[in-house]
């Protein structure tokens, strides 16, 4: 990772012939022009003994290299609902450099009309082009896809997960030959379970070889359509780790939307939950009349960045059919030739969806949404209790700066709402300006070390003022005082980054805090990655992002300084 741009290259696509998209810039076919859903089925489901290499488990990961149109993760999909083990969730982990986009994706599922189901929820939730891992989750399925937009290489060496089959799907070897060299295949072999079955359509020399270095046994098989042959292999050796699950019932302290994050993951793969919170649901920093949901934008490619933004692309989707969020789009108002640079920069390095227009940063996939009722919408049924419940629990830690740990702070802000009119998209420079449920019109926030928030008559008079020079239409509008307010207590890391993990590598209890103002932008995906450590699952996050939460990133950071 380095300064580069944050997005991937789009394919060069050829829509020219009626089979389907051909990649102009390695000269081959995402897949065959025969029947490329048969094809599939052939080499990579049959090839890798599915559905009853399945059979009876609890849990079944599969990789793939080359995502391409999404049709693999579809037929395998189609395959896991007709023949899924009661109990079982499937996680398929992929890579791609090229990403489709949404309507690429949606011209090439027209070719097969038997699949529109599962492709249009698939589309629902087509993630945009940055680089890092994607997670999307089909939960009445229980299945999971999570997609490595990135080099294969790269790719593979941030994945953390085991896997029992593997679809090597990339172009050609002739046409691709980083997709198939011996540093992709040894990490294809360090990923594998013991006895982790391939399906690939090439039986090329130099895959045959590679794999076999890799510890896998190779055997060559019948082909589908015009070729005559394809190939399988069987990984011959051990896993550098097992994917061992914590099956305990789980108990959150915190019902926030950290805690309320946990809970829903924890929901959807049907694990016994309870949140422990004396003051209910959604208190503290989650109690705020409204708020503004944004990515945090940095000139750089780096582990956090990834991670951060990953995290923002997945509450968007997940909020997307939950009450109390409003798609709006939001806007950052650039008040100087400095600000211009920095964020007509960090333009530059990411997608159509944010984009500079005049004065000001459009972030079309913002918006703003109402605290609480996001909150009881992930919460749902889970019981909150007021006092710890006796027994063995796994233990997650969500309320924020309350958690015994010294590199978690407090830190105290307050809004104030106005009966003026608020703009149609929420507006920020510093402070920001955001519509509230009544109409009302909401400034904020402040930002105070510590957990008390200060004067509430002088935060409104510094909003104020703040707007009318910053914003004088705006200010315009608020001729009378604030009409309500609101105080709350954040929780803040040194380095102004969320914590998410075991509280150490010798610990049994976990943490997710640390969120500061961006906590309905980064407690889902967070969330989703604890979950998916406690239950032997695959990480949606990069090695290096997890690294770069971890909570005992700042005692390692001492320990090193000290050495």
């Amino acid at each position: 990772m380095s300064g580069g741009r944050l997005i991937c290259d789009p394919p060069e696509l050829d829509w020219s012939q009626p089979s389907g998209p051909r990649a102009s810039d390695y000269g081959d076919v995402y897949f065959s022009a025969e029947d490329g859903l048969e094809e599939t089925r052939a080499v990579f489901l049959a090839g890798c003994d599915l559905p009853a290499a399945w059979a009876g488990r609890s849990l079944y990961t599969v990789g793939e290299l080359g995502f391409g149109t999404g049709l693999n993760a579809l037929a395998l999909w189609q395959m896991w609902r007709e023949h899924r083990p009661a109990g079982g969730w499937l996680h398929f982990v992929s890579v791609e450099k090229h990403p489709l986009s949404r309507d690429e994706a949606g011209r090439a599922f027209a070719a097969w009309p038997g699949l529109k189901a599962l492709s249009d929820q698939l589309l629902a939730q087509w993630p945009p082009r940055l680089k890092g891992p994607h997670r999307m989750v089909f939960a009445q399925d229980r299945f999971t896809i999570t997609v490595f937009h990135d080099e294969a290489e790269a790719a593979l060496a941030q994945m953390d997960a085991i896997m029992d089959a593997w679809f090597l799907d990339g172009f050609a070897p002739a046409r691709n030959e980083a997709m198939w060299s011996q540093d992709v295949l040894d990490h294809v072999g360090r990923l594998s379970g013991p006895g982790a079955r391939i399906g690939t359509f090439t039986v090329a020399g130099a895959v045959r070889r590679g794999l076999q270095a890799a510890g896998f046994a190779v055997s060559k098989q019948p082909g589908f359509g015009r070729k005559r042959e394809r190939l399988e292999a069987v990984y011959q050796g051990t896993s550098e780790r097992e994917a061992a699950a914590d099956l305990r019932p789980i108990a959150i302290l915190g019902a926030g939307i950290a805690g309320a994050s946990l809970a829903y993951a924890a929901g959807r793969r049907g694990r016994e939950v309870m949140i422990i919170d004396p003051a209910g649901i959604a208190g503290g920093a989650s109690s705020a009349p409204a708020g503004m949901l944004t990515p945090r934008l940095e000139k750089a490619d780096r582990p956090h960045v990834r991670a951060t933004l990953g995290a923002f692309a997945y509450a968007r989707r997940l909020y997307q059919d939950l009450p109390g969020f409003y798609p709006t789009g939001a806007v950052r108002k650039l008040n100087h030739e400095k600000d211009e640079a920095r964020y007509g920069a960090i333009a530059d390095l990411m997608d159509t969806d944010i984009h500079i227009d005049g004065d000001r940063l459009c972030m079309d996939e913002a918006g703003w949404f109402v605290p609480a009722t996001l909150v009881r919408a992930l919460i749902a049924d889970v019981p909150v209790l007021p006092i710890r419940p006796q027994g063995e629990f796994c233990v997650i830690d969500a309320r924020g700066y309350q958690a015994a740990h010294a590199d978690i702070s407090p830190s105290a802000g307050q809004v104030a709402v106005f009966d003026a009119e608020p703009p149609v998209q929420p507006i920020t420079w510093g402070h920001y300006a955001c519509p509230t449920p009544d109409g009302q019109l909401l400034l904020g926030a402040t930002h105070i070390k510590g957990d008390q928030p200060g004067s509430a008559k002088e935060a409104e008079q510094a909003f104020r003022q703040d707007a009318l020079d910053v914003l004088p239409e705006l200010a315009a509008g608020l001729a009378t005082d604030s009409v309500s307010g609101w105080s709350g207590v954040r929780a803040s890391t040194p380095d102004r980054l969320p914590v998410a993990g075991r509280w150490s590598s010798e610990a049994t209890d976990w943490v997710l805090s640390g969120l500061g103002s961006r906590g309905f932008a980064h407690a889902p995906l967070l969330a989703e990655h604890i979950l998916s450590q406690i239950c032997g699952e695959p990480s949606p996050l990069e090695r290096a992002g997890a690294d770069a939460l971890a909570p005992d990133r700042f005692e390692l950071r001492r320990q090193r300084r000290g050495g």
